[in-house]
Order: structure tokens, then C-alpha cells, then sequence
């Protein structure tokens, strides 16, 4: 979970650098930066549990597995300026989400370490 956290804010770092999607894709470093993080978050959440990806129902997994497709499948027909919207509109949310749902595991796990210490 925590690569995968890393991988899509190093993809908005990479992508909010710029003021539209026009001008990401004149920047082949940064543009391919971005590219990558977005199939290596990809890759890390096809690693995630089922019980995980539907306790975490308001992360659009589908959709973010679409976005790494075209990236890897249709490189060449990527649309810039949505790629561009998708990750400065909708990567803050689901970003927003995975930690809050690892906080919540966290402070679930520390709860149970103490109850489990307190009753020794």
C-alpha cells in the first residue's frame, strides 16, 4: 500500500508541475516520469488483496487500471490533456483515501497491540 501511495504522488508531482496537459507533453522527461509512476502504482495495487481493494470502495481501481493500459498498450495515443485532468482532479482523492485507510489499519493494529499487552 505504501508504494503504491508513493507511486501516484510522485505521478501528481510530476504532473502538477505544469499548468495543462499541453505543456506535460512537450516535456518527454517528465511526461514519461509521470507515465511510469502511473503503471507502477498499477502494478502495486494489482498486488492488493480483494477484501482490501473493496473495503477501499471509493478508489476507482478499474479506472485507474484503464489509465495504466492506455499508457502501456496505446503510449503513442495517450490524450495528454486527460491524462493531465485524471491525476490533478482525481489522483488528491484517492491518494486522500488509501491513507486514510492505512491510518485506520494502523490505529486498529496499535488498539489490538495494547489490548493484547494489557491482558498479560
Amino acid at each position: 500500500m505504501d508504494e503504491l501511495i508513493e507511486h501516484l504522488e510522485y505521478a501528481y508531482e510530476d504532473v502538477s508541475a505544469f499548468s495543462e496537459g499541453e505543456a506535460l507533453a512537450l516535456s518527454r522527461k517528465d511526461r514519461n516520469s509521470a507515465a511510469k509512476e502511473i503503471e507502477q502504482a498499477q502494478e502495486c495495487a494489482a498486488h492488493l488483496s480483494d477484501s482490501l481493494l473493496e473495503s477501499v470502495n471509493d478508489v476507482p481501481w478499474k479506472e485507474l487500471r484503464g489509465l495504466r493500459n492506455v499508457i502501456v498498450h496505446e503510449y503513442g495515443e495517450v490524450d495528454w490533456d486527460v491524462l493531465y485532468d485524471t491525476v490533478i482532479i482525481d489522483f488528491p482523492p484517492v491518494i486522500d483515501a488509501l491513507k486514510a485507510y492505512r491510518e485506520n489499519i494502523e490505529r486498529h493494529d496499535a488498539s489490538q497491540h495494547r489490548s493484547e499487552g494489557g491482558a498479560r
